[in-house]
């Protein structure tokens, strides 16, 4: 055999390259046989150098619905962690398209046969490519996720409907593939820390400023131009000019501590006047803070303070650019409005995505 690339580790050894009608012989089929041929023929596209086709084989596979007591998942268990496999040491000079969309896609697009349970293992490996590709290089489709309304599933919801929904092991055979990819990548499991979130007075604004530097440093080059980092961060973000607004529109700031960590964020929101609306003007973590589930703990507190305020609406503006915020607040609770392009001065604008949760 002619081989471009060593065998993959968790596919089945081969002493020939399969063919694609041995594959589609089995017509609709999908017992232990078809699962069987699917791994053998992935394993040919794997070292004959195409790792796409590999991974739209073991798709094929997680189309099977065989039980756990089947023998041939004893001998190659669900994909999960020989999809994690692949994308770790995805070839540069081969194509592999991009999983992330592609497994988004699938999963917002199922069709009979069980279309439930193959949904979810598709967004079960969608969440093994978020792991582990770069965000930068393999993007979600913001497109589909507006105009759709498509909210990116979490963790704890992954699981739950695998556990409801599947006849094998998908939740440990899924878990364990992902600990084993953060192990490969050096990452830890985030955790919660004893975190406060707490209304500030102006004396504590240069806390704000100080975050708001480094943070805007870690989020926006590549979203923004640099000179507009530098003009928006030096309009907004003095601490007299903050103190204004706290003494002229009342609006709320609040910094984000963690224990261990000091403060490691910040929020800021006000009541439109003789409305029932309340705006976040600014919510920041440090990049090392995401994961942690503290987004969602910031919405909820500033939910509680805009519901005593009287708000029935919380609303907010995101660039348009911004994909992991975005998919924060769409996990939220929130939906799109509208697109709100504002002229900023010095030749800038701010080209945003505004949207609103009902509280």
């Amino acid at each position: 055999m002619n081989l471009i690339n060593q065998p993959h580790p968790l596919l089945p050894e081969i002493e020939r390259l399969y063919q694609a009608e041995e594959v589609n012989a089995f017509g609709k089929d999908r017992g232990a046989a078809f699962y069987e041929i699917c791994h053998e023929y992935a394993q040919t596209l794997w070292v004959t150098g195409f790792p796409a086709k590999c991974i739209l084989l073991l798709n094929r596979a997680l189309s099977c619905t065989l039980p756990a007591s089947e023998p041939i998942l004893q001998r190659w268990p669900l994909p999960y962690q020989a999809l994690a496999w692949l994308l770790i040491h995805r070839p540069e000079d081969q194509f592999i398209g991009n999983p992330r969309r592609h497994w988004q896609h699938l999963a917002t697009r199922m069709v009979e046969p069980n279309k439930e349970l193959r949904s979810w293992r598709a967004w079960a490996c969608w969440y093994l490519a978020k792991e582990i590709l770069p965000e930068s290089e393999f993007p979600s489709d913001l497109k589909q996720i507006r105009l759709e309304q498509v909210t990116e599933p979490t963790h704890a919801e992954i699981t739950a409907h695998l556990k409801k929904l599947s006849p094998a092991d998908d939740v440990s055979r899924w878990q364990a593939a992902l600990d084993w990819s953060r192990g490969q990548l050096g990452l830890a499991a985030a955790e919660m820390a004893e975190t406060r979130i707490r209304r500030i007075a102006a004396d504590e604004l240069p806390m704000v400023q100080k975050l708001g530097h480094k943070i805007w440093a870690q989020c926006y080059p590549g979203i923004i131009s640099e000179q507009q980092i530098d003009y928006m961060l030096s309009v907004w973000y003095q601490p007299a000019a903050m103190a204004r607004e706290m003494e002229l529109r009342d609006v709320w700031y609040a910094l984000v501590e963690v224990a261990g960590h000091g403060a490691v964020g910040y929020v800021s929101f006000e009541k439109y006047p003789a409305t029932e609306l309340c705006f976040i003007n600014k919510l920041y973590l440090l990049a090392e803070m995401h994961g942690r589930g503290l987004g969602c703990l910031i919405l909820d507190w500033v939910s509680d303070r805009a519901r005593e305020m009287g708000c029935k609406h919380l609303q907010l503006r995101v660039n348009k650019a911004n994909a992991p915020a975005i998919r924060a607040y769409l996990r939220a609770g929130f939906v799109f409005l509208d697109d709100v392009c504002s002229d900023i001065g010095s030749g800038f604008v701010m080209d945003d995505f505004r949207m609103e949760k009902a509280l």
